[in-house]
């Protein structure tokens, strides 16, 4: 999820905050695509140049079916989207808000970018299937066989926990893993998977070596944590794991529906690659 999410932002908030600078790469139906848009994908996300542009003429024509099929979104849609999304990666409101901001996203850059989102989901929705019929417990549990690769895990990990009251002092502290920051009480720890929480397997699991998580609620307080080294690889049980193989499958089918859906816009479109 919070890998998922951090992606997201990114690539919203570059689509929201581009400006025609430099020049030109393309057009999409007369809709500039520009150097800086392009070179910002391509370093946020690190795609290269040819899947970024790409990636480009699909938000412009995402954008354009958007306001063609005057696709609108509620003040009330937003604000449950923000929630949706904190509370998918174990946070409140306050805390998700401060994880964006800290990224470089404004509050009002984030419900701008939450706005974009919830419209390119309605857009979808009209080609969204439910779930197909196969995806039954037998297909998912041969997904499962056939992409182990996805749900393999650390086997332990070696991390040092910060505890504090105060959001901003953990925010000072991922200056710096070694500092020492008032009111900030931290701990060395080593870990075995199975002795953690499956919402903290998630986030470590997509944290980096010396990374450090989102700032996280707890019973004691706020946490984050810096990741040392995570050490070998298991993989769960079907029964442990078997909620994401099946949104794993489910997200297959939508990315399929969706590339089918965007492949047809971008047949019908008047697409100019300008050279240089």
């Amino acid at each position: 999820m919070i890998k998922n999410l951090i992606f997201a932002l990114l690539f919203l908030a570059l689509n929201a905050s581009a400006r025609y600078v430099g020049g030109l790469v393309a057009t999409v139906d007369n809709e500039p695509i520009t150097t800086y848009e392009l070179n910002s994908v391509m370093n946020k996300t690190k795609l290269n140049k040819d899947e970024a542009l790409n990636l480009l003429i699909r938000d412009k024509l995402e954008i354009a079916q958007v306001k063609k099929l005057n696709i609108t979104v509620s003040e009330f849609e937003i604000d449950q989207k923000i929630a949706q999304l904190a509370a998918a990666n174990n946070m409140s409101v306050n805390s998700f808000k401060s994880v964006v901001k800290s990224r470089g996203t404004s509050d009002e850059q984030l419900r701008e970018d939450m706005e974009i989102s919830i419209k390119k989901e309605k857009l979808y929705a009209s080609i969204l299937n439910a779930p197909n019929q196969n995806i039954t417990p037998q297909n998912a549990r041969r997904f499962y066989e056939n992409n182990a690769g996805m749900f393999l895990r650390f086997d332990s990990i070696s991390l040092i926990r910060y505890i504090s009251n105060d959001n901003e002092a953990l925010n000072l502290q991922a200056k710096d893993y070694k500092a020492d920051i008032k009111g900030v009480k931290k701990e060395h720890l080593n870990l075995s998977s199975s002795k953690i929480a499956p919402n903290l397997v998630y986030i470590f699991n997509n944290t980096q070596n010396g990374e450090f998580t989102p700032i996280l609620e707890s019973p004691v307080g706020l946490e984050r944590f810096y990741i040392i080294s995570k050490n070998g690889s298991v993989l769960p049980p079907f029964e442990a794991v078997e909620q994401a193989v099946v949104n794993a499958m489910i997200e297959q089918e939508r990315e399929a529906a969706m590339m089918d859906y965007f492949n047809k816009l971008k047949a019908k479109a008047n697409i100019k690659y300008i050279q240089k």
